[in-house]
């Protein structure tokens, strides 16, 4: 099975669940709490950076294009396509597909405003982070630990994928505005995501590749 068992999976999923509802209750209701939380962070990450860490978040910077995601997407897809795992190449594309729409469906209900005509602020959670955070899981995760079998390598790969994460939130904050708690939702419903996704896969892996009759490993 591609996805392995977790014991812990279904409380990361209660876990991660409850912390994107708090933040969305505080983002909904325009609580200062969060008010002071994005402008500390902005001012941080805008104004107090140091200069050697500032040219990794513009290397973390160039990620942050939907003409580079777009690519890594159809990257991740082949190598599942090309590793004999045509499930979890579909299951992958439909997540993703469906996390865009999860992501902007909550978006215009936490951010939507009325000024002289509806407007709608920035998306939360982010939705170029949270696919971002899918790609990279499944990166590290899944496919580099059937590519490299050193546990050095693949713990270093896996820290690697985080810090080019946390890079790309901090560029979005710096080149987009982006608000801090906007990221901070990215992290929660990226990780609560991906959880329940790898729940389902191991759950309906078996089932959909009798209902379509596919040559595939699982």
């Amino acid at each position: 099975m591609l996805i392995q068992p977790d014991k812990l999976r279904k409380l990361l999923i209660v876990v991660f669940s409850a912390l994107f509802l708090l933040l969305a209750i505080q983002i909904r209701f325009n609580m200062l709490f969060m008010h002071v939380i994005d402008n500390g962070a902005s001012l941080v990450i805008q104004n107090l950076i140091p200069h050697s860490l500032q040219y990794w978040i513009s290397f973390g910077g160039l990620f942050t294009h939907y003409w580079i995601l777009v690519p890594a997407m159809a990257l991740v897809s082949s190598s599942l396509y090309f590793m004999n795992y045509k499930i979890a190449m579909w299951w992958f594309i439909v997540t993703q597909v469906l996390a865009m729409i999860l992501a902007l469906t909550i978006s215009v209900i936490l951010k939507i405003h009325w000024l002289s005509g509806p407007k709608l602020g920035p998306t939360i959670p982010n939705i170029l982070l949270v696919l971002w955070l899918q790609i990279l899981a499944i990166a590290a995760v899944i496919i580099m630990p059937r590519l490299v079998k050193n546990r050095r390598i693949r713990q270093a790969v896996t820290i690697v994928t985080i810090m080019l994460w946390l890079l790309m939130l901090m560029a979005c904050i710096q080149r987009n505005d982006m608000p801090f708690s906007s990221g901070l939702g990215s992290l929660f419903f990226g990780y609560f995501w991906w959880q329940l996704s790898e729940q389902q896969y191991r759950k309906r892996a078996k089932h959909w590749r009798h209902v379509l009759e596919i040559d595939t490993l699982i």
